[in-house]
């Protein structure tokens, strides 16, 4: 049944946020330990960061239970369009956040910048490198096409970004070490910072791209509207029907998909529409998404356009 599935799609994201919360709580404390050690503005960002990574990513599991209520009276449709608007929320703090990090980092280099040791910094940004690339395929591969889990694991592919950084300015750093260019090495630690918040800015752009795309209910991606079209196409063949006005949207959660078939006065009836609407429930019951459908017969092509 399309319930059981979506309820095992809602079990699946909650459990890759939560193994993202463990795993981001463990990183927390070692960025704030090591950055406090090393003296490194760029590692103390990192243990900012998470932090604030793990609150998103509780929030996340906060929408993900709302939403998997389902309609009640007061929300007869669902509350799946929260999914979008938490995405949007978590893409505004990452650009306040990575703002933040680029005016401390500016006003650090225009002080003179401050020492930070090479081989710190290369130890951190591999140990952080490795931890969020394994992250972020592990939550790549768990996401399916959720919402939530995606931009969750978007926070990782960011984290990727910024600990290469480090592990390159580290490198850097000890390579400069006892040459002519020893005199960079105090700006590389607020560089770095500088370079990974410019180059982060593409993560939110693109979840504020997306959620908002997605809050104006858009059809969904080419391979779920082929295999919705593949089922309307059966579906219509099978009762004789003519090519129907087909509306397909998605948000959040909620796959909508609106049928009107336009019949000769006196040719159809309620039975027809409910054996149409049950092989499209039961052809999507595959997907991770909960099927809104709505099959409508008329003789008015106005009253359904």
């Amino acid at each position: 049944m399309p319930e059981d599935h979506a309820h095992a799609a809602q079990v699946a994201e909650q459990r890759a946020l939560r193994f993202s919360l463990a795993v981001s709580a463990v990183i927390a404390v070692v960025a704030a330990v090591w950055g406090l050690a090393a003296s490194s503005m760029v590692i103390i960002l990192d243990a900012v960061f998470v932090p604030l990574s793990l609150l998103l990513t509780y929030g996340s599991l906060v929408v993900s239970r709302v939403v998997s209520r389902g309609p009640s009276r007061l929300f007869p449709y669902g509350r799946s369009a929260l999914i979008p608007l938490f995405v949007i929320v978590q893409a505004l703090v990452l650009f306040t956040l990575l703002g933040y990090a680029s005016l401390e980092a500016l006003r650090v280099i225009l002080g003179g910048g401050s020492e930070v040791s090479g081989a710190s910094l290369l130890g951190y940004g591999l140990f952080s490198t490795l931890v969020s690339i394994a992250v972020w395929w592990v939550l790549r591969g768990m996401a399916n096409g959720q919402a939530l889990v995606e931009a969750e694991a978007a926070g990782w592919l960011s984290a990727i970004v910024s600990s290469a950084c480090v592990t390159v300015g580290g490198g850097l750093v000890l390579a400069v070490t006892g040459t002519s260019l020893e005199r960079l090495a105090p700006f590389a630690d607020s560089a770095l910072v500088l370079v990974a918040s410019v180059l982060l800015m593409a993560v939110p752009l693109g979840l504020l791209r997306t959620s908002v795309r997605e809050l104006q209910n858009p059809m969904p991606s080419g391979e779920i509207t082929r295999k919705v079209e593949e089922l309307i196409v059966e579906a219509t063949a099978a009762e004789d029907l003519p090519e129907p006005i087909t509306r397909i949207g998605l948000i959040g959660r909620t796959l909508m998909v609106e049928l009107a078939y336009i019949l000769e006065p006196g040719a159809g009836d309620i039975y027809g529409e409910d054996r149409v609407r049950t092989a499209l429930r039961d052809g999507l019951a595959a997907l991770p998404y909960e099927p809104w459908i709505v099959v409508e017969f008329s003789y008015c092509r106005e009253l359904v356009e």
